[in-house]
């Protein structure tokens, strides 16, 4: 089978799987907050419009966890689709919805504000969506397959909560995404972040196998194991 035959098999798989895909997936917690969102952005005095872009992104991105939350894992266990492209599809449906609202709340912020720092904060909201998912599939994996997104909008409310502290270098998330040597500082954040939902997302068939490989491995059937 040449590898094209394989990218066209694949692509199939995934168009078909997209359909059933969306109408699984939680996506009310994300459309909410996203409106409420924007809200927040147009609402008060000119002076706060950068702050209120910021709660209003890290709540949109806490909102993203809820998108892994899976009801029918157990059911397409069997199916041709694997884990981690059903994850890629979760995932790419969140950057997506991410990136058209941090387009309509940059707008905003721009007309009552005028320009400002861009690549900063969308470094840092680009964090917070990686933090968020993977925590959100790490908690389903580990344990309930339906309550992940409360785990990893938590956790990521509670690392955007950490750059309101005083300056520390122990600290993950720099105060000010614009500030010298921030940009490094998220990027490895980011980083070890997509290394987290990669590891967690590997199939399941081939975590078993993995874990029931011994000696120079091997794979030994249950059903002759001495």
């Amino acid at each position: 089978m040449t590898p094209t035959t394989i990218g066209t098999i694949a692509r199939r798989r995934a168009s078909l799987l997209a359909r059933p895909a969306v109408r699984v997936l939680s996506w009310q917690p994300l459309v909410y907050v996203m409106l409420a969102g924007i809200l927040i952005v147009a609402s008060g005095n000119r002076a706060g419009v950068h702050l209120r872009l910021s709660i209003a992104g890290a709540a949109v991105a806490a909102a993203t966890a809820f998108l892994l939350d899976d009801s029918a894992t157990v059911t397409l266990a069997a199916s041709p689709t694997s884990l981690p492209l059903r994850r890629l599809q979760r995932v790419t449906v969140a950057a997506l919805a991410v990136g058209l609202w941090w387009a309509a709340a940059v707008a905003v912020t721009t007309h009552l504000a005028g320009g400002f720092p861009l690549r900063g904060r969308a470094l840092e909201l680009s964090v917070f969506v990686a933090v968020a998912t993977a925590v959100s599939a790490t908690a389903s994996t580990m344990g309930d397959r339906t309550a992940g997104g409360i785990a990893g909008a938590l956790f990521s409310m509670a690392c955007f909560a950490t750059t309101f502290l005083p300056s520390r270098t122990w600290l993950p998330l720099p105060p000010n995404p614009d500030a010298p040597g921030a940009t490094s500082r998220l990027l490895a954040v980011l980083s070890c972040a997509i290394a987290v939902l990669a590891w967690v997302s590997r199939d399941p068939v081939r975590r078993r196998l993995l874990s029931r490989t011994t000696g120079r491995g091997t794979v030994v059937p249950r059903g002759i194991r001495s």
